[in-house]
Order: C-alpha cells, then structure tokens, then sequence
C-alpha cells in the first residue's frame, strides 16, 4: 500500500481508525485451509513464531486435507479474537558507565552517571566525547553505528571494554561490554547522530519500532514457509527411495528403459506384464545358462586358427616352390665358370705387366687396391687444379723416365678389359643371389622344425620339407659361391603340386568354418538376448514391491508439487495483509506524529509517501512531488528536517529507552538552536536524554531551561591529561570574583618577591586577571546577571534588581581601572608613547585596593 500524505493537509488531531492485526489474521485463517488455521491460531495464542512440533502437526493436517492420508486430526475450530493492545516494553534507563577501555584514545577512569532526565556532555572538538557516543551506536547497533578503533598511536591493540549499570522497570542489572553490535535491551535506544542526517532526509527508511502485533504477521509467514520446507523435504524423500533399482537390470533389455523413467506416469499394468514369476523361471534361466556356455565356448575358433596356420605354411612353401623353379641353374653356373675363367686371366695380365717393374711382392689384391687408390687421389687433384704430372703423387719428387713408364704401366692395368668383364660377371651372380635369398622361408623351418621328430605329422609334411630343403640347400650354395644343382626343378615340381593341391582344400574346409562361426555367433546373440530378457523379466518380479512403493512415492512426490504451488499466494496474502495493517498501525500514526515534529522544529513543508515492500512500511520525503529534499534545502533545514523524522520515528512506539542525540545543532542557527533545545527539553520531561556537544551556546540554552525542574546533569569532557577525561560540573566553565580575585592575590604576592624583569611579567599578569575581574564583576553584579556570555537569552526577570544609582557611581570609576589594565596587557596593542611605560607593583596594588573598595560600595557593606 502506498500513498503521498501532504504535511499541510493532515489534521495531527483526528484519530485514526484503529484495526485489529490479530483481527484480520483470524478473518483470513476462517477463509483458508485447516492447516493455516491451525498455524494461525497458535501464533496468536503464543505471539511467537511456531515452534517444531506444531510445524509438524500442521503439515500432518496438510496431508489429510489434501487426502494423501487418512484423517486422524480433529477439525480446526473458526478463530475468534478479541482485540486488545500490545503490551509495552519495560523501560529502560542508563544509569552508569565505567571502565571504558580499548575506544579510540580513551584514558580509562571517565565514569559518566546519566540523569533519569537530561544529560549533557560538553566537550570542544576532538575532546573524546564521540568515543563515548560511539559505545552508546554499537550497544543500540544504529543506523550509523560504524567500526569502533583503539588507539591508533598505541603499540598494542587494547581489547574494548565497558562497565554498564542501568535499569530495566524496577530492576537494576550491569552489563560487561566486550565490543558487540546490537545488545538487547540497549537496541531499543534511540541515537540521532550527523551521519544520520542524509538517511532520515533522502533514504527510504523502514521503521526501528515494529508493533508486536505486526510482527504477529512475519511469524506466520514463517510458518507457511517451514510447512512448504517441510513438504520440499518429502519430495526430495520421496524422489531417493529407489536410487539403486536401475543397477538390478541389465542395460539392452526391453525392462531396462521403463526401469530408467520409473515414475508418477508409469504404467504399473504394462509393467507388471513384463515380470516373469513361478518355479519354471529358475529352471528356464539355467537351460538358457547353459545353453549359452555351450555358444560361448569357441570350438570353431580354435580349428579355424589352426588352419589359418596350416594355409600360411602352404602358402609360402607354394611361393617358394614357384621361385625354385623359376630359377634357372644353368645360366647360374656359366656364370660361375667365366667368373673364375676371368680371374685366372686377370692375374696372368697383372703379372705380365709388371714384371719388369721391380715389384717388392707378386702384384695381389692389396696392390690393386693401392693402385685404385691413388688413381682416385690423382683425379681429386685434377678436379682441383693442382696435379702436377711431372711429379710423384706422395713423395712430390720429381719423376724419372723409369717412374714415367711405370705410371704408364699403371694406367694400362686400370683401363684393361679383364676388369670390365669381371664386373659384369658379378653383376649378374649378385642378381642370382638376390633372387634365392628373397625367397621368404621363416614359416616353413619352424614348420619342419615343430613336425621332424613328431611320429604324427601332416599329410603335407614330405611335400613342404622337401621344398623347404632345396629351398634352403640352394641358398647356402649361392651364398658359398659354389655350382648349383641342375635338376633343382624336378625335384620340387611334384611337392609343388601337392602342396596346391592341399592349400586349395585347405581353403575350403577354412570357408566352410567360418560360414558356421558365423552361425554360431548369431546363435549366441540370441540365446544372450533371450536370457538377458528373462534375468529382467524374473528380476521384475523379485523388486515389484520396491518398484511398486517407488512409482506411488513418485505419484505422491508429483501430488505434492502441484499442492505446494497455491502456498506461496498464502504468502504474498500475509503480505497484503501487512501492508494494510501497517499502514494504519505506523504509517497514520507516524505521519500525525512527523507534522507535530515539524512544527516544533519550524521544518520545511513536503510530503510524506509510504511505500510497502515485503510486507514492510517504508517511508519517503519528497519536495514537489519528486525532489529529494537534499537537492532543495540548505544543510540546516536538512538537519532539522532530519529531527523532526527521528523523533517521529522514536515517539512511535512510546518511548521506553534512552534518546541520544550527537552534536545535533551542527549547521543551525541560533533560532534553530533555541528551537531545537527547547524540543530536546521538552522531550527529557518524560524521558531519559543524553546529549553530546561542542555548542557551548547548545548546552548553556539547555542548562537555562532546566534551572527550575534540575532535572539535568552535566559533564565536562576535557583532553587535558588524555582524550575523554569526564568531570561533572554545574555548567560550561566560566571565572567567577572569587576565582579571579585569588589569582591576583597570588600574582601579587609572587611579584613582591621577584625583582626587574619577572616582577615586570607577573604585574602585566596579574593587570591581565584586573581586566577579567571588571568584567565578571559588570556582568553579576552591576547588571545582575540579566546578560551573560554562552547565554543566547536576556534573563528580563532580573532587570528590577539593577541598580541604576550604582551603576553612575561605581561604573565609571571601575571603566577607568579596567582602561589601565588593558594598556597593560599583551592582548591590547599600545600608543608608541605608553609602550615604554611598565606598569608598576604599588600602582597595581593600589588599583586592587580601589576594586575591593568599590565591590564593597556595591555591596552595602562601609
């Protein structure tokens, strides 16, 4: 609900209509389910929230009013409330603080004892009084309450501490302080700080104060909500029973996939057909068990390696047997013949062609290659230009005619066509070569092998050994070099034929097998498949009831989820419900109560809009219809704007705690001041007051204004030997006669004892204290305090007192004294002609003398 309420319209008079919380709840639980009722009834009953046990039972009215079980309950009977007030709070006064350590630079010792009515705490600008004030934010946990340091200059952190006495109704309790946030009862205070300015001026506040019967509201809420916690705990229950049901069935049954989907749209019929149950399952599951053994024992597999063995030995001694006979021995062995026919030439040539060279051994192979050699290191330095034909290769000499025919003889030996023949000769016995050991044998020797000494051999067995010897027996002979037998091919043309023979049948009884491996395979899927379904099928009917229980779990779990929808309507009821009933318990009462305040404090006019969040009154300023008063007033308007929203905010409830204000008068005027003195005075009638300050025009207002009732106390907080040293005095320290009249007597007395310069420096002094003492004595004598200074106003009631005949007799005479002593002072800038003029001791006692005469002139005394 929400609303603008204009502050010139609203008579703060007219008495709102009161409506009944507990009233509107009863109306709203006899249109509603039992089970709310039920919930209802016990909040206004107890005025608590709902305990376990009647969650408990109102969830259990839930079910059977819902039929998911049978009713046992006896009927929720209509509500009928009585309306009737909140009960108040005892009050709360503080009536001692103490022992404050580890705040800001605190000195410990301060003990501060509030009065039941005003408290001020006077103290200039960085005194320590807010250390205090920020004890008071942190117990009340303020809007503005913010992190409390120790001493920041200190070695070690000091553990915060306090010492609370105060009292609750008639009871006197103390509180240990140790640092906490948001200590009750001290949260019902009420602190108005600067900070505190912008969130009371421009923020949407909700209310500090909750009415009790407001709070009524929430608890019910929160009661809907543990019965919908409760109901989201059985669905989650109900969705875990059969977590390990899809590990009993097998993945790629036609069971499995309604297993998997197992829930509240399960067709329990369809399902229940599937089951196989009785004593004939078992005996069916073992013959399909066995029958599968018999399929998976793989018989066939084994013969058909076998003979993949078989046809790779046949394989390769047919490929080898082709190769021998392809192989032509004739030609192999007049190879063999030019070769060593060509050999012997070669080494008639070479012995003939040197020798007459003088050879130190018969020319062999070490020679020719010595030879090459140096024919090779000849055309190395052709290629790079350095060869020298007339001289030796190695030694460099020069050659020599015999040396010439030599090298030619050299030549000749190297272009001879003997050697040419040699190469092609073997040329072609390598290509021999390589055409026997080519012919891969690996298979058939671990063949012959694994069969020689075996008395079962295979029928084959003579055809491939007598392969697999000429194969091997014309290999080693061409490796050896030697001649080859030319009936090779006679002897492996025959076991050639057999081997074909054999390796074609093999083939076939190979294909034959694999044909019924095939066969087999299927077979075995079958017969696999067919047990899998029946396992599932027996397994179905073993688990029915599990199966069973899930499905209606899932039933009742998608039951309970349709239920819970309308709960959260129930909600948002509670909701609506508390907006109406705040708006016309807070925000009617709030808004008669701000106008008053803005009144007293002459406050700037706007409106007040109300606006409802989460059952919530909230509260908004606006100036024009949309502008933020921050944006329009000027800093005190803000201030006292801010005032007359605290103290609404704090009278709401009635106010049963301690309202504190910190330097509230910060920015105002001197009007405002009195103003606002006036409404703190006002307040501190009834209520316990504390204020903090550095106004010395603040605190002597506040004084002034209790001088009758002295329903005041106050303190004087000081940093003259540590931050926040608390004395108690009557007022703002002020110089009375007396006090002055002993400090000149003093300086008088040190002067007499004191020559030159210091007797000097302690007249000027003691004419400095003759000054004051004028002053002090014009202002509460003569005049008879109808002016003071710090006072902001003219006491009239005492003017009758003046006494005008005095005044012309004794004022002159006192302004001539006064004159001197402020020729003689430092704070008086001088003529040049008196600055040499020192004032004198006689001169200063005869001036003392002349006062005191003139007091007791004043006085009536002779």
């Amino acid at each position: 609900m929400s609303g603008d309420v204009t502050a010139t319209s609203v008579d703060a008079t007219e008495e709102p209509r009161l409506v009944d919380p507990r009233a509107l709840l009863a109306d709203w639980a006899n249109a509603s389910d039992e089970w709310v009722r039920l919930l209802v009834a016990e909040v206004l009953v107890s005025g608590r929230p709902v305990g376990a046990p009647t969650v408990e039972k109102a969830y259990k009215l839930f079910r059977e009013e819902k039929a998911l079980d049978k009713r046992d309950l006896s009927t929720v009977p209509k509500l009928d409330v009585e309306a009737r007030q909140d009960e108040a709070a005892p009050p709360l006064s503080l009536t001692r603080l103490s022992e404050v350590r580890g705040v800001n630079a605190l000195v410990p010792g301060a003990i501060i004892e509030p009065h039941e009515g005003l408290t001020i705490l006077y103290g200039e600008n960085g005194t320590g009084k807010t250390g205090y004030s920020r004890v008071f934010k942190a117990l009340a946990n303020s809007r503005t309450a913010d992190t409390i340091l120790g001493d920041i200059e200190a070695d070690t952190a000091e553990a915060q501490t306090a010492k609370l006495k105060f009292k609750l109704g008639d009871d006197e309790q103390t509180f240990a302080w140790t640092g906490e946030r948001g200590v009750s009862p001290f949260t019902r205070m009420s602190i108005f700080d600067s900070p505190a300015v912008t969130t009371h001026v421009d923020d949407d506040l909700d209310y500090v104060y909750t009415p009790a019967s407001l709070a009524l509201f929430n608890h019910v809420t929160a009661a809907i909500q543990a019965v919908t916690g409760e109901i989201d705990a059985a669905i989650s229950a109900l969705g875990t029973g059969g977590s390990g049901l899809l590990s009993r069935f097998q993945r790629g049954s036609s069971v499995y996939p309604l297993i998997e989907t197992l829930g509240a749209s399960t067709d329990l019929a369809e399902l229940k057909a599937k089951a196989a149950t009785g004593e004939a399952v078992e005996a069916d599951l073992d013959g399909l068990t066995q029958a599968v053994a018999a399929l998976r024992a793989n018989t066939i597999g084994t013969q058909i390696t076998a003979l993949k063995a078989e046809q790779r030995v046949l394989a390769q001694a047919a490929t080898a047997a082709d190769a021998l006979v392809s192989f032509d021995p004739t030609a192999y062995n007049e190879a063999l013949t030019k070769r060593a026919q060509l050999a012997a030439d070669y080494e008639t040539f070479r012995r003939e062609l040197f020798a007459a060279a003088d050879l130190p051994a018969e020319p062999d192979d070490t020679w020719s290659d010595f030879i090459e050699a140096g024919e090779t290191y000849r055309q190395h330095l052709v290629e790079l230009g350095a060869h020298d034909s007339e001289r030796c290769l190695y030694c460099r000499q020069p050659l020599l005619d015999p040396a010439r025919d030599l090298l030619s003889r050299y030549s000749t030996y190297l272009e001879d066509r003997i050697s040419a023949d040699i190469r092609a000769t073997d040329s072609l016995l390598a290509g021999f070569k390589h055409e026997v050991t080519g012919v891969e044998g690996k298979d058939l020797a671990q063949f012959v092998d694994e069969y020689d000494d075996e008395e079962e051999q295979p029928s084959y067995f003579a055809q491939v050994a007598a392969i697999e010897g000429a194969r091997s027996g014309l290999a080693s002979t061409v490796a050896d070099g030697k001649r080859a037998s030319v009936t090779i091919a006679d002897v492996v043309t025959q076991p050639r034929a057999d081997v074909e023979t054999e390796l074609v049948a093999v083939g076939e009884g190979l294909t034959t097998l694999e044909t019924q491996q095939q066969n087999r395979t299927q077979a075995l899927a079958e017969k696999q498949a067919e047990l899998m379904e029946l396992k599932d099928a027996a397994e179905l009917g073993k688990s029915w009831p599990l199966i069973e229980a899930q499905v209606r779990s899932a039933k009742e779990a998608d039951q309970l989820k349709t239920l819970k929808r309308p709960l959260s309507s129930l909600a948002r009821a509670v909701t609506a419900l508390a907006k109406t009933a705040s708006d016309q318990l807070i925000n009617q009462s709030f808004d008669a109560l701000f106008l008053e305040e803005c009144d007293a404090l002459r406050a700037p006019t706007l409106k007040l809009q109300f606006v409802g969040r989460e059952g919530r009154a909230h509260r908004r300023k606006v100036l024009s219809g949309k502008h933020k008063p921050s944006k329009v007033l000027s800093e005190g308007e803000q201030k006292v704007l801010a005032l007359a929203d605290f103290l609404a905010e704090a009278r709401l409830a009635g106010i049963t705690a301690p309202v504190i204000f910190d330097d509230p008068v910060s920015s105002l005027d001197h009007r405002r001041i009195n103003e606002v003195a006036q409404r703190i005075a006002g307040l501190a009638d009834d209520n316990q007051v504390i204020v903090f300050t550095h106004d010395i025009l603040f605190a002597t207002t506040l004084l002034s204004l209790f001088e009758k009732s002295k329903r005041c106390v106050y303190f004087q907080v000081t940093d003259e030997n540590g931050k926040g040293q608390v004395t108690r005095a009557s007022g703002p320290r002020i110089d009375s006669l007396s006090a002055i009249r002993k400090r000149i007597t003093d300086a008088i007395q040190a002067a007499k004892s004191q020559e030159g310069e210091v007797r000097d420096a302690l007249v000027r002094m003691a004419y400095s204290h003759v000054r004051a003492w004028c002053e002090v004595f014009t202002e509460e004598e003569l005049l008879k305090g109808v002016t003071k200074r710090y006072r902001a106003n003219v006491q009239m009631t005492t003017l009758p007192n003046i006494d005008g005949s005095k005044i012309d007799a004794i004022g002159p005479k006192v302004t001539d004294i006064f004159e001197v002593a402020c020729r003689y002072i430092d704070g008086h800038s001088q003529p040049l002609v008196t600055l040499g003029v020192s004032p004198t001791l006689t001169g200063l006692e005869q001036h003392w003398a002349e006062l005191q005469e003139l007091k007791k002139t004043n006085d009536g005394k002779p």
